[in-house]
């Protein structure tokens, strides 16, 4: 028989985690706001160290330091190695909804065996706001928070320096997941091991009214007692320097902006249960009952307690043990209650933004009730088991019935959007107005009230062909892995521009094309000038010397300058990274002695008309001060045409040469440099182009 019940919970878990993936995996885009960002984002990294990708090099730097916000991006990179982008976004999916009801699980199994029944809230809980904000670290180290408890409660008792090392590694994955979730879990650790070695040192010393042993002798036990769990907590002083290191960094950076919800506001998510409300208002009617449930559930608990202790009375034993009423009142498991009171307070206090990214009181709402779940005791017999079951699991359909319905409709709204063609160039620069659209939706008939479905819809179109998006929102903060270069502008090759904004296209139609457009939004291109013939002269040969400006130019010659940025239908710099003018001291014969020099990835493009070229490529190290030689790659329309070259220091100056063929009327040369220390540099002396086809 008790095989046979534990064939049908395991079977009934089995049902419902199919059921909850269902979606992910049925339906080509799962709405969140910012899921396609990050989804963008890994493409970026996974792609970074491609020279190749030139615009997204020189529009993005890597903001590589060990912030709490790394392990979903970190996923996505590994992912995108292996499979294309939305399958890498269902897998991170995938663990965000599927981790938090097994983490809560294995807690439940940990702690109170009996409430294992409530795992089934994470099911429910697993469908929450923050995870269709996009919020996918947060999501994650929801599950982490509880996996890591569960641990040490199950080894508290017996801790060793391989269970520290365990839990610190645990700890720390926590950490670069999600801060939120590490500082809850810090407190976690640090309360509970007090809370329950008080409890024994004062059932021991006042939990019985006749003790041969002295009190002062029982009080000396009891500091034995305490003696694990301090040692335990001092055992975490570097994870509470890690702890207020970053808080403090966050008060620094971001607490004087703080924004405080008032009263009103807490009050109507909390009792709403708005963490998870995400599309529309018809989910509070859920979270509202599940309320009650919970309500009923605490009450049922009081009420049981209150039972034992009466039993307990009538009973007489506490005359024969001598065992105090307050033993049969206060539990053990009064801490998860006292933990759950104390995120509470946190939820009213804390500020709803200025500390990593905001939606704290969000992120306390979800950990208040699911933290209290081993508090309960309601499972008076195998059939209240079941009916709660049964609360539960029909709550969490009718949640993602809700759900379903609005992703089918949603999926229209998306395919739609993401319709525009016409972007098939390599490494351009995209921009939309606004940088975050959150309109009406056709298919639901009315706006999403709480998430913006459409808000980074653009960046789907960019995971493709090293295109650096100007609207990426992840790049203007500090605690996500790609930022911004610093002072830079660029003017965008590509514009999307959603309905809300086509009334102020006067002025962008002036220089760029409309190539195509959709119920939600156009693509705009920029405007192309066809080559210029007049660079020509009537020959057959471009020459460009690369120099200061106070250099010479050689006879013949167009002269390069590190400013010369690129116009239309000409010739010039694409990049604006820093470049030096290191004019050669030294009176040489070459007319090439006088370079230009950089650190970054240098990409210089020329307007031609199609056809085959033969180009020749001039480079020096005359500079006195480079103790080693340089090495130079050049990468010509995507391909590698100069590798690992070698140029020696002093005055010699080497030619190379390759043929091309041009089919999109631009001749693009990346050239970068893969030395190391102060004297990582590239120096570029010139070059010409030869037409080879009768031209």
């Amino acid at each position: 028989m008790k095989a046979h019940r534990l064939s049908i919970e395991y079977i009934t878990v089995i049902v419902m985690l199919v059921l909850h993936l269902l979606p992910v995996w049925g339906f080509k885009y799962f709405p969140t706001q910012d899921g396609a960002s990050h989804i963008y984002n890994a493409y970026v990294l996974k792609e970074y160290h491609n020279h190749e990708n030139y615009r997204l090099r020189e529009v993005y730097e890597l903001n590589a330091t060990i912030f709490p916000n790394w392990t979903s991006h970190a996923l996505l990179v590994i992912l995108l190695y292996v499979f294309p982008p939305l399958i890498c976004e269902k897998i991170v999916l995938t663990l965000c909804i599927g981790l938090l009801p097994f983490a809560l699980f294995y807690f439940l199994n940990s702690v109170q065996r009996r409430n294992t029944v409530f795992g089934l809230l994470g099911f429910l809980f697993a469908y929450n706001y923050l995870l269709h904000m996009g919020f996918y670290n947060f999501v994650l180290s929801m599950s982490l928070f509880f996996f890591t408890f569960g641990y040490w409660w199950r080894i508290k008792d017996k801790l060793g320096l391989s269970n520290i090392v365990v839990i610190y590694i645990l700890l720390l994955v926590t950490y670069v997941t999600h801060y939120h979730s590490y500082a809850l879990l810090v407190m976690s650790l640090t309360f509970f091991p007090l809370f329950l070695s008080v409890y024994d040192v004062l059932q021991g010393v006042w939990g019985s009214k006749e003790r041969s042993q002295p009190v002062m002798s029982r009080l000396k036990d009891g500091m034995v007692t305490l003696k694990p769990a301090l040692t335990f907590i001092g055992s975490l002083i570097p994870a509470y320097f890690i702890l207020f290191s970053y808080y403090f960094y966050l008060s620094n950076t971001h607490g004087g902006d703080s924004d405080h919800k008032g009263y009103e506001w807490l009050n109507d998510y909390f009792f709403g249960m708005k963490s998870l409300v995400s599309f529309r208002d018809d989910h509070v009617l859920i979270g509202r009952v599940l309320l009650v449930f919970l309500a009923i559930a605490f009450i049922l608990t009081v009420i049981n307690r209150i039972r034992q202790f009466h039993q307990f009375r009538e009973s007489e034993v506490w005359k024969e043990t001598g065992e105090r009423f307050w033993t049969r009142v206060v539990s053990r498991m009064d801490g998860f209650l006292i933990m759950s009171i104390l995120i509470t307070a946190m939820y009213y206090i804390a500020p709803w933004s200025g500390y990593s990214g905001g939606w704290i009181n969000d992120r306390f709402h979800l950990y208040i009730f699911l933290i209290l779940i081993p508090f309960f005791a309601v499972n008076l017999h195998r059939h209240v088991n079941y009916a709660v079951a049964g609360v539960i699991i029909a709550l969490s359909l009718w949640h993602l019935g809700y759900n379903v319905h609005t992703y089918t409709l949603l999926n229209r709204d998306i395919t739609n959007a993401i319709s525009l063609e016409g972007m098939y160039e390599e490494d351009t620069i995209l921009t939309s107005e606004p940088g975050e659209w959150g309109g009406f939706s056709d298919s639901l008939g009315f706006e999403p009230k709480y998430v913006e479905p459409f808000g980074h819809l653009e960046c789907l179109l960019a995971v493709h062909k090293g295109i650096a998006y100007l609207d990426n929102y992840e790049a203007n903060t500090d605690h996500f892995p790609l930022r911004y270069k610093e002072e830079k502008e660029f003017t965008a090759d590509f514009a999307i521009i959603w309905r809300t904004e086509y009334g102020d296209v006067g002025g962008l139609e002036e220089e760029y094309d409309l190539i195509d457009s959709n119920d939600y939004n156009r693509l705009y291109r920029r405007k192309q000038t066809a080559p210029d013939p007049e660079m020509w002269d009537g020959g057959t040969v471009l020459a460009f010397d690369m120099q200061s400006k106070d250099g010479e130019t050689a006879p013949g010659h167009i002269a390069v300058y590190p400013d010369t940025d690129y116009t239309d239908g000409q010739y010039g710099w694409l990049t604006v990274s820093e470049k030096d003018d290191l004019q050669n001291e030294s009176e040489v014969s070459q007319p090439y002695g006088d370079s230009i020099w950089g650190k970054e990835d240098g990409v210089f493009r020329v307007a031609l008309p199609n056809g085959t070229y033969e180009v020749t490529c001039y480079f020096t190290a005359d500079d006195s001060e480079e103790p080693e030689p340089l090495e130079i790659n050049l990468i010509v329309n995507g391909e590698k045409k100069i590798q690992r070259l070698q140029i020696p220091v002093g005055n010699e100056t080497i030619e190379r040469r390759y043929n091309i063929t041009i089919t999109d009327e631009h001749l693009t040369q990346v050239i970068y440099t893969r030395g190391k220390g102060r004297y990582k540099r590239w120096g570029w002396s010139g070059f010409s182009i030869q037409s080879t086809n009768g031209g």
